[in-house]
């Protein structure tokens, strides 16, 4: 063997010998590994921090988490879930946070975390909030947003308003997400956000044929006024009036006086001050914002309603809430105010307390009314509003003048003919047996086509006045109709509703109970707004604890997820703010 054959030969067995060592560990690894238990979450626990194996790692852990949800009929505290959380959420949060995550694994982390609902986790989701990039990362926010907000997450405010300032309602993406934003903001509703969601009120909408930017404002105006009723801001009342009086923002008008109704009390000096023409800010700012929205050049028409728009918005708002220091001014404003003002205060005071001095006042109003004046901007003619409205006092004595005025309205045909239809419609709400006979002779006057009045609602007729033979002046038996199942049916509801006017014209804050007892069987629309709007005409003083009540059902009926239901509590929301301000 040659000398170098020989030195070659320890080197060759050196490398043969290292190869069968990493061969030997190689092989020793595979079997530990195989020897790990692939359902244990703590397995993959430890694979979490391993760039090789944290995307399986990840998708594992969630399906240990929804097989567990689905043995716990999805209950999170249940005996499976639970323990399983406890091993896994805070190494899964962070790796989370850590990041360094593909795409798709990270949406299904934050996702996963979301669905947890486990405080623990929160970092994640706020990491996500931090990270949101427009038109990007809006599956992450929804996902995130969901989660924060069911826990109420406080940790998550300031990132949220930041999201929230961020989203463009106005582009594509953004609109997918704005609905779980608003909805997460209500759940959090931090006070820290009350100054910047007033500066966000106050900013103008100048140009209303820039949809994108308009549908971004309304977004966040909107969802600003609501966050501030519910924070009951009394630094927001004279923003939120801003909003009423501005035309350009007609779409947050609703808003923003549902949300000065749940502030109440601390509303009504500065609304009063408007109506009376003493807030010299407010008036001037409604005047600007109503020329504004009538273009380049308005009309002197359009001029002259701009001086005394801020008339009606403070009626409206001040109706709203619906206290009892607001009709003294109501009543004065109305003596002073001209055809339009004066038709919208006059429907305004049908919220609020009623007394004799308001039913004459609504009575005079209507009879000084144009049988042909048109209401801006639907155009819909003022008697008929007014002639409709007159059933919300819930009172039978109007009843003979609603029968005389619609016998003796006279002008053009077609306002003639709406006027009498809807006169005979309140009158029929209201009219108790003793004043059927009044009533019929509206019913029967004869019309230019030839037919009645009453021809086209004879079926209203009969089952109005079956109902008053059944019940006569029983309050009780009035309301056992309102669950009766023929009340609930669209062609025989008008019993229902009729047996609700009628609860409201015979009964007794006493009532208000029974109305609530009895609303379960109630599923027709109609027949539980009157019967709610009963609840609000008994209670001139408000009451929290019926208010409470209320507030009750509307929550159950959004748990059931049920349409129908959440549709028909609606109209008890204005009801509920109105009887917690009026008990202020």
């Amino acid at each position: 063997m040659s000398r170098s054959a020989r030195s070659i030969l320890p080197l060759l067995r050196s490398l043969l010998l290292g190869a069968a060592t990493a061969s030997s560990m190689a092989l020793s690894a595979g079997i530990v590994a195989g020897c790990a238990d692939e359902n244990d979450p703590e397995t993959h626990v430890k694979r979490l921090d391993d760039p090789a194996t944290v995307t399986p790692s990840v998708n594992r852990l969630v399906q240990f988490f929804e097989d567990a949800m689905t043995r716990d009929n999805k209950d999170r505290n249940g005996p499976t879930v639970k323990p399983l959380l406890d091993k896994i959420i805070e190494p899964m949060t962070q790796r989370c946070v850590a990041g360094d995550l593909d795409e798709r694994t990270n949406s299904k982390l934050i996702k996963f975390i979301s669905d947890t609902r486990d405080p623990r986790g929160d970092a994640c989701l706020i990491k996500a909030l931090k990270d949101y990039k427009p038109e990007s990362t809006e599956e992450d926010v929804r996902w995130a947003v969901r989660g924060l907000g069911a826990m109420k997450s406080e940790k998550a405010a300031e990132p949220l308003m930041a999201v929230f300032t961020k989203l463009q309602h106005g582009k594509p993406k953004g609109s997918t997400i704005s609905r779980d934003v608003h909805d997460a903001m209500v759940e959090i509703n931090s006070k820290s956000w009350e100054d910047g969601l007033i500066t966000m009120l106050g900013r103008p909408i100048n140009d209303p044929k820039d949809v994108a930017t308009m549908r971004n404002e309304l977004f966040w105006q909107i969802t600003a006024a609501e966050l501030l009723g519910w924070q009951r801001s009394e630094k927001a009342v004279v923003p939120l009036l801003k909003v009423v009086l501005s035309p350009l923002k007609a779409d947050a008008a609703a808003t923003a006086i549902l949300a000065l109704t749940k502030i109440g009390k601390p509303a009504i000096q500065p609304a009063i001050q408007l109506l009376q023409g003493e807030h010299k800010e407010l008036i001037e700012y409604s005047k600007v914002e109503n020329l504004k929205a009538a273009g380049d050049k308005p009309s002197a028409e359009q001029k002259k309603a701009a001086e005394t728009a801020h008339v009606a918005a403070a009626a409206l708002v001040l109706a709203t809430i619906g206290r009892q220091e607001s009709v003294q001014p109501l009543l004065a404003a109305l003596e002073k105010a001209e055809d339009v003002p004066r038709a919208i205060i006059a429907r305004e005071l049908t919220k609020v307390p009623k007394t004799p001095e308001t039913l004459a006042a609504f009575q005079a109003a209507y009879e000084k009314t144009p049988a042909g004046l048109e209401m801006p901007p639907a155009g819909i003619n003022a008697r008929v509003m007014l002639a409709e409205a007159a059933g919300n006092f819930f009172d039978a004595s109007l009843v003979p003048w609603i029968v005389k005025t619609g016998l003796e309205a006279r002008g053009e045909e077609d306002d003639v003919a709406q006027i009498r239809d809807v006169s005979l419609q309140t009158a029929l709400k209201l009219m108790k047996p003793d004043q059927v006979a009044d009533v019929d002779r509206l019913a029967n006057t004869r019309t230019s086509g030839g037919g009645t009045v009453g021809k086209s609602m004879e079926k209203e007729i009969k089952l109005a006045k079956d109902l008053l033979n059944a019940c006569g002046a029983k309050v009780e038996c009035y309301v056992g109709k309102l669950g009766d199942p023929a009340s609930q049916t669209k062609e025989t509801q008008f019993q229902g509703i009729k047996a609700a006017y009628m609860t409201g014209v015979l009964g007794s804050p006493d009532v208000r109970q029974q109305i609530i007892d009895a609303l379960p069987k109630v599923s027709n629309a109609a027949v539980r707004f009157v019967s709610v709007s009963v609840i609000d005409a008994l209670s001139p003083k408000g009451d929290a604890e019926v208010a409470t009540k209320l507030q009750k059902i509307v929550d159950d009926g959004e748990a059931s997820k049920d349409p129908e239901k959440i549709s028909g509590n609606a109209p008890f929301k204005t009801v509920i703010y109105r009887l917690t301000a009026r008990a202020q």
